[in-house]
């Protein structure tokens, strides 16, 4: 099958059946935000916004087009993990620079295509239809 035709029998399968299309959506979101608190930087400081245990995930939409999966960070501090920050001393000087992890897009990269294809393979099969 092509990747024309999995596309197209996906589409369609979200259209006429929206129950198993969320299912499937909530199941590969949830394996993205555990793939993200894997991959989040881990550290023995104690405090109570934990990075690797901040990550939410919503489903918005009611069915179909519309029908999505917010994926989110609760930590305060999550920009600046991720992107990078300077760092200033007390008077404002500017004394350097922390390098970002970029975390969130080398998950997305290594994680995301997988995800997706085993959602749409999973939702293709459980309404019946042939894979070949």
């Amino acid at each position: 099958m092509t990747p024309e035709e999995f596309c197209e029998k996906l589409a369609r399968a979200e259209m006429e059946f929206p129950r198993e299309s969320e299912d499937a959506l909530k199941k590969g979101a949830r394996k993205m935000v555990k793939a993200l608190q894997d991959n989040s930087p881990f550290t023995t400081v104690e405090h109570k916004n934990k990075l690797n245990k901040s990550w939410r995930m919503r489903i918005e939409g009611t069915s179909g087009d519309s029908l999505k999966a917010n994926i989110y960070s609760t930590a305060p501090h999550f920009h600046l993990v991720d992107r990078g920050h300077v760092q200033k001393a007390p008077s404002g000087r500017v004394t350097g620079f922390v390098q970002g992890s970029h975390f969130l897009q080398k998950t997305l990269d290594n994680e995301g295509e997988d995800i997706q294809q085993e959602m749409g393979e999973k939702l293709l099969r459980k309404l019946g239809v042939d894979l070949q």
